[in-house]
């Protein structure tokens, strides 16, 4: 009697467990938190400026999820986030004088980043790893910066450079699972040269590195 009555007890929470375990929903949605990690290569240095050390960029933020078919594996992503990118390089003051080389100049920029993706996947309701291939595009808003110059104190890189306010550029991210490749194409400056700058500057970047992606 004992071991009916715990079985009728118990029989109802059995039930809900499997119905659990069996549940699919159709209304899936995908990484919609993302994490990246990059390394940055300039791109069209002029000769008075040479990249030096490792430049890196970090970025996180959410991405919300808006598929458009009914497999849910085909859709946009649209964002907001936070990132920093910090470039080393050397630049000259003078170019009259090419032996007065400024050494070790670090440029860090804080922006909100507003990342726009095409999402194609190979995901289904019960399959949670699975293949993506995501291009986009990328906004960012340049709302700090700071810079350090190791061999000399009365000078600022600052003083030669202005740091553009917007940046954007091409992405695309793919990989399979939380594993994936992620690659930023700058399409517009970073840098222009201030009044007292003798010589042009247009600056792009390229960031090659990984991001994952979570719920």
């Amino acid at each position: 009697m004992q071991k009916i009555f715990i079985f009728i007890f118990f029989y109802p929470f059995f039930l809900l467990a499997q119905s659990d375990t069996t549940f699919v929903d159709n209304k899936y949605l995908e990484d919609q938190l993302y994490i990246d990690l990059t390394y940055i290569k300039l791109l069209d240095l002029p000769d008075q400026i040479t990249q030096t050390g490792f430049s890196y960029g970090l970025g996180f933020g959410f991405i919300k999820d808006l598929p458009f078919n009914a497999r849910r594996n085909f859709g946009i992503g649209i964002g907001l986030g936070y990132a920093f990118n910090t470039y080393f390089f050397n630049v000259r003051e003078d170019e009259q004088n090419e032996s007065n080389v400024l050494k070790s100049n670090k440029i860090t920029m804080h922006t909100v980043e507003m990342p726009f993706e095409l999402r194609f996947r190979t995901s289904t309701p019960e399959k949670y790893k699975f293949w993506r291939v995501y291009p986009g595009f990328k906004l960012s808003y340049v709302f700090a910066n700071n810079s350090s110059l190791k061999q000399r104190d009365d000078f600022d890189v600052r003083d030669i450079i202005e740091i553009n306010d917007f940046l954007y550029g091409a992405t695309l991210s793919t990989g399979y699972n939380k594993w994936n490749l992620h690659v930023y194409y700058g399409l517009n400056e970073l840098f222009t040269n201030t009044k007292i700058n003798s010589y042009d500057i247009s600056l792009r970047d390229i960031r090659i590195g990984i991001i994952f992606y979570v719920l």
